[in-house]
């Protein structure tokens, strides 16, 4: 079924139409010529009420002035072709009349169906969840505002496609969604959806899709309903699709946090039982020997057991809060710099490269990266530099943690989390707790005299990269943690000027198509790229940029501007870029002339089929001959 108005937007054949449109009614006055050249005026005049009608119905605006455009014309002709039954002038004005009647009340009615179902296609634009509609052959009726942001495909590019075409947007393969089940009559329906459910008429799904949001996996809820005539007939379905990734990673995050308070609960009040009957115990037996020799040794022992509860009560203040407040999305960079607040760094070299990246976590994540870090800074480890960053994985996103002190033995890398009162102790175990609750790990993963290593690995719907889209997943109603950007600079001084270095977020990247501009008009790629930048003051003046392609990591845009060089602002990038991705493998096309500039860094020039064959395929216009290209193939192998 087809609405007035709706042609504009579902017809295949809309922009055809003035064409189909002008033929019809060139061929129906053509014909009326011939009958009143033979004198069957009477028989065949009716025939301009077919284009008068057509025309008011697809265009109720215009259906009113082409009416009197054909009324004259017929005025015409009856002058130019007067016949026995046109003589008779009434008959005449009533035949144009009715012409022009006809035209004007098929418009307004039109206009007015027209205008319906404007505003219901209005209502259904706007809607807040993606939402598309089908008519009973399956064709795409209607294709909203939110499901173009979702599936990243126009309205333009889906309207009135059927095959259904809808799916491929959400399982990448041609196959009935909800929609598409309901107008076969519901058939097969709990094959494609086990676990659905009716609520008020609309029936209700809710899917895991891995593959949705590039990769990262989305849990979606698909309601849909079906769309009847007056007379019940069902003549096509609506589908409305929420993203309810955050709500269901919120709710097992609760109920771990339940579960794990009532455990930790249970654990603190065994610990500070057996602590307080140790310390009644000592006090007996301080009373029964008040002022023997011996009291000084049970003096130690009720310090002792006095420290043990107050490190209990220590835990079970931070503990507290653990899970009291829902888990949100949180920036790294800015929840790192929070807790170092709280330490004394002395001559430690701390760098930070987590700039773009936030994480679905619970708001004490602040405490896990202060006890990490309070346990590098101590004086038995050694280390001399602490660094923190991330890796993107296939199974989500690794934040590490290192320093270059002695490390942890292997001996002791399996009590590292667990409760105890010594050494890493208590700190480790509880951050293991806060972020195991929105279903991250951690763990150590250092060589022993290499310094400690600890992984906190994200799972792939719990990270995000760009930080616009991790905006956009927020709950207005939450605080959020990190909303302006605080870029963790590393500071320089060369010939008394301030320079800094550090990752651009996206909302830079900009910066750096300026400056790109003359380096071949390269453009960054938030889903690709990571940027680093040397400032001079506020002014960006060198860049490098690493690539994540299929099979490997690239490293090229390595830039500085004319004014600019000869001050070392390359070597400042290409070190930051180096340290901050330095876990995975890096590859690159060096002009030959800078291949010794590149080896301080590590990279060592290797064959050009040794390559990622992405990477390799960027000069596949060298022909192989890349000494001719004046460019040499060069890889960096993972690590510091």
């Amino acid at each position: 079924m087809q609405l007035p108005g709706q042609a504009l937007i579902v017809d295949p054949f809309h922009r055809k139409r003035i064409l189909i449109l002008s033929f019809l009614t060139v061929v129906t006055f053509g014909v009326i010529i011939e009958g009143f050249i033979i004198g069957m005026t009477a028989v065949i005049s009716p025939l301009l009420y077919l284009p008068v009608i057509i025309v008011a119905y697809w265009y109720p605006r215009q259906g009113l002035v082409f009416s009197i455009g054909v009324a004259v014309v017929y005025g015409f002709l009856l002058f130019f072709y007067p016949s026995q039954d046109t003589i008779d002038g009434l008959v005449t004005l009533s035949r144009i009349a009715l012409l022009i009647m006809i035209g004007g009340v098929v418009s307004y009615l039109s206009w007015n169906l027209s205008k319906y179902e404007r505003q219901l296609m209005g209502i259904i634009e706007f809607l807040p969840d993606a939402t598309f509609a089908i008519d009973r052959e399956g064709r795409i009726l209607a294709w909203n505002r939110a499901i173009e942001v979702m599936t990243g495909r126009s309205k333009a590019a889906m309207l009135n496609r059927g095959n259904y075409e809808y799916a491929l947007a959400f399982y990448d393969e041609r196959r009935p969604m909800m929609a598409g089940l309901i107008i076969s009559n519901g058939k097969h329906i709990d094959e494609k959806y086990p676990q659905i459910h009716e609520n008020a008429g609309v029936l209700v799904s809710e899917v895991y899709l891995p593959h949705f949001h590039g990769g990262r996996g989305a849990y979606l809820r698909f309601s849909a309903t079906a769309l009847v005539d007056v007379n019940g007939n069902v003549i096509g379905a609506i589908e409305s699709i929420r993203d309810i990734t955050d709500q269901v990673m919120t709710k097992s995050a609760l109920e771990k946090t339940g579960h794990r308070l009532n455990t930790l609960a249970g654990i603190l009040r065994h610990d500070m039982s057996r602590r307080l009957a140790a310390l009644y115990g000592q006090l007996r037996f301080g009373v029964m020997k008040f002022q023997d020799p011996d009291v000084i040794s049970f003096i130690a022992d009720l310090k002792e057991s006095a420290n043990g509860i107050t490190r209990q009560i220590d835990i079970s203040r931070e503990f507290r809060d653990l899970g009291a407040t829902p888990p949100t999305w949180i920036y790294v960079q800015n929840t790192i710099d929070l807790a170092a607040t709280r330490l004394d760094f002395g001559k430690v070299i701390f760098h930070v490269w987590t700039e773009r990246l936030c994480v679905f976590s619970d708001p004490q994540l602040t405490s896990v990266f202060y006890h990490l870090l309070h346990n590098a800074l101590k004086e038995t480890t050694g280390a001399t530099k602490i660094l923190i960053t991330y890796q993107i994985r296939e199974t989500g996103c690794a934040i590490i943690i290192e320093d270059n002190g002695a490390g942890i033995p292997d001996s002791e890398k399996s009590s590292l989390f667990v409760q105890r009162e010594n050494s890493y102790g208590s700190g480790l175990f509880l951050s293991s707790e806060i972020v195991s609750l929105t279903g991250m790990t951690l763990r150590e993963t250092g060589v022993y005299g290499n310094g400690a290593r600890f992984e906190i690995t994200v799972p792939s719907e719990g990270y995000r990269l760009n930080e616009v889209e991790c905006v956009k997943t927020l709950d207005s109603t939450q605080p959020v943690s990190g909303f302006e950007l605080i870029p963790h600079d590393n500071i320089h001084r060369i010939d008394s000027e301030e320079v800094s270095v550090r990752e651009l977020p996206v909302k830079e990247f900009g910066l750096a198509d300026e400056i790109w501009k003359d380096y071949h008009e390269t453009k960054g790629d938030p889903t690709q790229d990571r940027i680093f930048a040397v400032f001079l003051g506020k002014t960006p003046v060198s860049l490098a940029r690493c690539r994540r392609h299929s099979d490997g990591i690239e490293v090229d845009g390595i830039f500085t501007l004319e004014t600019y060089r000869g001050k070392k602002y390359s070597r400042m990038a290409v070190g930051a870029l180096v340290e901050a991705c330095h876990n995975d493998d890096l590859f690159m096309y060096a002009v030959r002339h800078l291949v010794t500039f590149y080896a301080t860094f590590g990279f060592m020039p290797i064959n050009e089929m040794e390559l990622p064959t992405v990477i390799r395929e960027r000069y596949i216009w060298a022909g192989g001959n890349l000494e001719g290209a004046e460019v040499q193939p060069m890889r960096r192998g993972a690590g510091l």
